[in-house]
């Protein structure tokens, strides 16, 4: 018989989107013949407290760290554990945080965590009819962990009826596990890829049977670990075309209840989209820090008449114009399919995609056209040396060049510098604090960051790495009960590593980029670019207070132009100079190309050259 199942958006989900994971499974409990609906009490709370407190604690600056999120909850799941005091002894970075953030002390943060959300939590309890409900199934990714429970424990002890399921990031393999056998109001965990297993899970219900024949399906109920049913791990899903379209109708439904002001701000809603998993990068070089794809890195991908479908869907069926694909990587193949599709159709969105920092001019042209505004490009570093120590496969020109092109085409790039990577040096960190200067005009990163330890990565895999001391980071023990194993649950763990770069070097680092952001925000943003004229092109390089201009003229603008598309050798120079009828001792150009570098406006690395000049022609 179908059952009526509800799924829950907790927070602190980002408010200015639906839930992927919910919008997709309703779709396919739906398909399965059951009758579901999305709750989103993320939204509720965005009301209650406000979107500009909500979107503070959701996108709070080193939440790795601090967890706020999930301790502000945690006392309504699970009690007071350690205090307050504790906490914030631990990080007593947070009251000047807190401070600068809200203009609020830590009492408020108290508030919220005694007061406020315990209140809401019980406020959400009673106004919706949850024993009504066969299943109950709850989403948890990043921030939503302790609200998931939290509520859940309380649904448990009100209406014994329903089932309730919990699945997500943080339930993968042995995390979800663990949660299993110890949380006595969790009936099912599904561990890994739902797309099978939720509705073969609801199908056992159903038919009231034992769900143990199900891949990824934790049975709960609080037994000790030897007695837990252990869920084989499901296959992850090749086919992607055969998914649905995830349906958002509850969201806009829910978000229409308040003033969207109040809950969004001035941000316009964002409509996430899958079109592939895995990561074709890391099927062959898995990057060191990265704790993504616990399932497997095997890539499978949408075909581009069927993105394009589910895109066209998507943009009819609700009022959104900005698309975040969910992607960890971009699939090439759509360079030459979807892109180039959405390219002719003119459409007037805005999309953002995960790539990697390899894509050339052509490229990043064929991608604006499509619409495609927001990159995240994983450039990490600024030297090559410490890129290849990650795995990362590029270079540092190859990410300069990534940035000087997106530049042109006013694609936003969003990345962190990550330090602390073993095997790394102080002249890694010299040579990247001196090279900002000349990138002012470029995007800086958001910020940066000491490496995190995630589960799943090969820092954490991989022990021939000089990684030692590996525990669960430390805010673990102040957001979760001592019975659960902090071991298996954690997703983020503290180490300890030899072999990295001193404090004063990455300190001088992090000042640099925090002059180069500092310069980016400014009224007058630096420039450099240059115009291409007869015969000549003009540099006009306003990265500084005082703009020079310089002309190079015959053979050395060939030159110049020649390193701009991708870094080039001598002997590539030569030969673009050749083509131009430029007969060019190699001394000769290799004493220009270095003549440009002393100029500060082209950078080499391992004998190949890289202009900085961004075109000022916009139609180039």
């Amino acid at each position: 018989m179908p059952l009526r199942v509800a799924l829950v958006n907790m927070p602190w989900a980002r408010a200015d989107a639906p839930s992927i994971q919910c919008g997709l499974l309703k779709s396919l409990a739906e398909a399965a013949g059951h009758r579901c609906e999305v709750l989103y009490p993320n939204l509720d709370l965005a009301a209650l407290l406000g979107g500009e407190l909500y979107d503070t604690v959701a996108d709070l600056p080193s939440e790795r760290l601090h967890m706020l999120g999930e301790w502000l909850f945690s006392y309504a799941a699970f009690g007071p554990l350690r205090g307050e005091d504790a906490y914030f002894a631990e990080y007593p970075e947070l009251a000047d945080l807190w401070r600068e953030l809200t203009g609020a002390d830590l009492d408020h943060l108290v508030s919220l965590r005694r007061d406020v959300l315990p209140g809401w939590l019980s406020k959400t309890l009673g106004d919706t009819a949850w024993e009504s409900y066969d299943v109950v199934g709850f989403t948890s990714t990043f921030l939503q962990n302790t609200a998931s429970l939290a509520l859940g424990r309380m649904i448990r002890e009100q209406f014994p009826g329903p089932r309730l399921v919990y699945g997500g990031a943080n339930f993968d393999g042995e995390m979800g596990e663990e949660y299993a056998r110890r949380l006595s109001w969790l009936d099912y965990v599904v561990s890994g890829e739902a797309d099978t297993t939720f509705p073969a899970l609801l199908a056992a219900i159903a038919n009231d049977e034992h769900p143990n024949h199900i891949p990824g399906v934790h049975v709960g109920g609080a037994r000790p670990l030897r007695l837990l049913e252990r869920a084989a791990t499901p296959v992850p899903l090749r086919d992607m075309d055969a998914l649905p379209v995830p349906d958002y109708h509850d969201y806009f439904d829910a978000l229409g209840r308040y003033d969207r002001c109040t809950v969004l701000g001035d941000k316009p809603v964002t409509l996430p989209v899958e079109l592939s998993r895995g990561c074709w990068w890391g099927q062959k070089h898995h990057c060191t820090f990265c704790g993504l794809n616990s399932a497997g890195m095997a890539f499978r991908a949408k075909t581009g008449e069927r993105a394009m479908a589910e895109l066209t869907a998507l943009l009819r069926e609700y009022p959104a114009v900005r698309i975040d694909a969910v992607d960890n990587i971009l699939d090439m193949a759509y360079l030459s399919s979807l892109c180039t599709e959405l390219g002719e159709k003119h459409w007037d969105v805005n999309l953002f995609f995960e790539v990697k920092a390899n894509l050339d001019r052509r490229q990043l042209s064929t991608m604006r056209a499509a619409g495609i505004h927001r990159i995240q490009p994983g450039i990490e570093s600024l030297s090559t040396h410490v890129l290849g120590l990650m795995r990362k496969g590029a270079t540092m020109p190859t990410n300069v060049r990534l940035m000087k092109w997106a530049r042109y085409y006013d694609i936003t790039v969003l990345w962190n510098m990550l330090m602390g990577v073993p095997g790394e040096n102080d002249e890694d960190y010299r040579k990247q604090t001196e090279l900002i200067p000349l990138l002012h005009h470029l995007q800086p990163p958001s910020g940066s960051a000491k490496i995190w330890l995630e589960r799943f990565s090969p820092y954490f895999t991989d022990r021939s790495f000089p990684i030692t001391g590996i525990r669960p980071n430390g805010n673990y023990r102040h957001v979760y009960p001592d019975f659960l194993d902090h071991g298996r649950i954690a997703y983020f763990f503290d180490y300890d590593v030899a072999d990295v770069s001193s404090a004063a070097a990455r300190s001088a680092l992090g000042e640099a980029i925090d002059e180069w952001r500092r310069r980016w925000r400014s009224p007058r943003r630096p420039r450099l670019v240059y115009q291409r004229l007869p015969d000549r092109v003009r540099i006009v390089d306003q990265r500084t207070e005082e703009a020079r201009v310089a002309e190079l003229t015959g053979w050395r603008a060939v030159a110049y132009e020649a390193a701009g598309d991708a870094a080039r050798s001598v002997a590539g120079v030569r030969r673009d100079l050749a083509a131009h009828a430029y007969d060019v001792p190699a001394d000769r150009v290799h004493a220009f190309l270095e003549s440009c570098c002393r100029a500060r406006v082209m950078i080499e690395d391992e004998g190949r050259y890289l202009a900085l000049a961004v075109p000022e022609n916009p139609g180039w």
